[in-house]
């Protein structure tokens, strides 16, 4: 098992190389990261965010500040997320749940103009409904109908500044 402080997210640069292969029953609700990196490398409303557990190349996704998320989300200082995925060799050891509690903060650091990610889960994946949930994300109670991935429950976690006490 690999301990959450083990997980970091980084800002994809060309120099890393993010190509896995998913199982056919993840692939239902994601994309490959070698095709969302050749998809959008160049558009600068999608952010690339590795996952890395003990320094090598764990998972991915993207946050994404593109006119799509106002589907998802009233509030303009949301990022969607999209694309999560972690390595078939790195998945049972905690990667997944390290990198979504990792993710706050990372939003403090390199996105501080936004406070909020929302994300579309699909309805039948209830795996990562949990894994969402766990990690603080909460159900908005809005979803989504899509013609080919059926109904999206949109889940959200917010990012708030630390207060400190004096």
């Amino acid at each position: 098992m690999i301990k959450r402080k083990e997980v970091s997210l980084h800002s994809y640069t060309s120099e890393v190389t993010v190509k896995y292969d998913l199982p056919s029953d993840q692939l239902e609700f994601t994309g490959l990261p070698q095709d969302i990196i050749k998809r959008d490398a160049e558009n600068p409303l999608k952010h690339l965010i590795v996952i890395k557990a003990r320094n090598e190349v764990a998972g991915f996704f993207e946050l994404d500040e593109s006119s799509d998320r106002q589907k998802y989300t009233d509030n303009p200082k949301a990022l969607l997320l999209r694309g999560f995925s972690v390595n078939p060799k790195f998945q049972g050891r905690g990667i997944a749940t390290g990198s979504l509690y990792a993710l706050p903060e990372f939003m403090k650091r390199e996105f501080p103009a936004f406070n909020e990610v929302v994300i579309g889960v699909n309805a039948r994946n209830t795996p990562a409904q949990t894994l969402y949930r766990q990690a603080g994300f909460e159900d908005t109670g809005r979803r989504i109908l899509s013609r080919t991935k059926g109904e999206q429950i949109v889940m959200c976690i917010r990012v708030t500044e630390k207060t400190e006490s004096i």
